[in-house]
């Protein structure tokens, strides 16, 4: 645990219960200083959905530290499980953290994967309770977020009896909003979007469908964005990386918003500027067949990942952009005056933020191992006075992720290449 603080969609829909507990005024939710614990099941032990929020604040908010630990556990119910029994699960592996923010996502193992009974909800509401009443004791001041559970899928494949799973877990979802108001918590339902997204996926292709939750259970990577996009949204996250206007004709900037634009001048054939955008974008790859997917099926791009550039007043013709002396990519004068999202390519800032990415990774699967040898009563090696290794180790990695985030000046270069086809 940290000691010290150092494009466009149709389908995919999203429910977010605003509470004290949200941002107000529409700004993001978390803040300089917070440390995040995500709890849950092993649905939140793929450590993927909590991963893509974690890399989403580093790249977004490079110069506000937050600190994120995932602490879920497979087959975990609100009564705790292989972990340990719920008050021992919460003393060590969220408590222990000091959290100021706390995510809940459970309920999937709670229904017992049969019809839903009330004996069998009413444990799940009354365990719940004692879950969120524990954090209020143990954590006071957390803002807590509940997560209608993510579905069990009954959309790609029939039933396995009348009603469907997925139909306890829509009103296990209900139950959670229901907490949230009684407890004066944010709600965010993880359920509606993830079925709307396996719905698109096999409309397209059944296959590929049924490949997003593979064992009907636990999401695939893709799957898992489409969730922490959700609950970004519940946290008022916002569509802009950085947004940058200037008029090429007149060789002037009429805006820069999250970015010092210096030394724009003119070339013998074109424009050349140096740019420092205050955040990364997110580096999705269209070559990669699961990025272009996720793009296809959803609205991140859209509504989390905006890196704008728009230059007016051009001739007519095509440009080439580079950037540190590196082709980008090559653009009419109606689309750059239009506006393009540099999100979209791979640019310097984008292969900064993939370098950011794997060390999000390395140091999320560390706390997992982490947490495993604690739950297994394995020596961390901080006996006889000693550091804890693995703590040392999440902390070294937690400052080169934000050291590698750093915002970095770059040499735009903007040259005519010929006219349009």
């Amino acid at each position: 645990m940290r000691k010290t603080l150092c494009v466009w969609i149709t389908v995919v829909c999203w429910l977010a219960l605003p509470a004290a507990a949200l941002a107000q005024n529409g700004a993001f939710s978390l803040k300089d200083g917070d440390t995040v614990v995500f709890y849950g099941d092993s649905i939140t032990a793929q450590n993927l959905y909590n991963q893509w929020i974690e890399l989403y604040t580093v790249t977004r908010f490079p110069s506000m530290r937050v600190h994120f630990y995932g602490a879920g556990v497979g087959g975990d119910r609100v009564s705790g499980g292989v972990g340990g029994p719920i008050d021992q699960r919460l003393s060590r592996d969220v408590f222990a953290h000091k959290p100021t923010v706390v995510t809940v996502m459970l309920g999937m193992n709670d229904g017992a994967y049969r019809p839903g009974s009330p004996e069998i909800e009413s444990a799940y509401t009354k365990g719940y309770e004692h879950l969120i009443e524990s954090i209020h004791a143990h954590a006071p001041g957390a803002r807590i977020t509940l997560l209608g559970p993510s579905p069990f899928d009954d959309v790609t494949r029939p039933p396995q009896f009348a009603g469907g799973y997925n139909a306890v877990m829509e009103r296990y979802a209900a139950d959670d909003r229901e907490l949230a108001r009684k407890f004066d918590c944010a709600y965010v339902n993880l359920n509606p979007p993830v079925v709307a997204a396996l719905e698109r996926a096999g409309a397209l292709d059944p296959l590929v469908g049924r490949l997003l939750l593979p064992d009907r259970v636990h999401p695939e990577a893709l799957v898992h964005w489409v969730m922490a996009e959700t609950l970004l949204k519940g946290w008022n996250a916002p569509a802009l990386v950085s947004s940058v206007t200037m008029d090429g004709h007149a060789v002037q900037l009429l805006g820069a918003e999250n970015a010092a634009v210096e030394n724009l001048e003119p070339l013998k054939n074109g424009l050349q500027w140096t740019e420092t955008d205050r955040a990364l974008p997110l580096a999705f790859n269209r070559k990669n067949e699961n990025d272009a997917l996720l793009l296809e099926l959803t609205d991140v791009q859209q509504a989390l990942n905006q890196e704008l550039l728009r230059v007016t007043g051009l001739p007519p013709g095509q440009y080439q952009l580079a950037i540190d002396d590196k082709p980008v990519a090559a653009f009419s004068a109606a689309d750059l005056g239009h506006g393009i999202n540099l999100a979209g390519y791979p640019t310097p800032m984008w292969q900064q933020a993939q370098r950011v990415g794997w060390l999000v990774r390395d140091r999320d699967q560390t706390h997992y191992v982490h947490m495993q040898m604690q739950i297994k009563k394995m020596d961390p090696g901080d006996k006889d006075g000693k550091p804890d290794a693995l703590d040392a180790f999440e902390n070294f990695v937690e400052d080169a992720i934000y050291e590698e985030a750093a915002p970095k000046a770059h040499l735009f270069t903007l040259t005519p290449t010929g006219a349009e086809p």
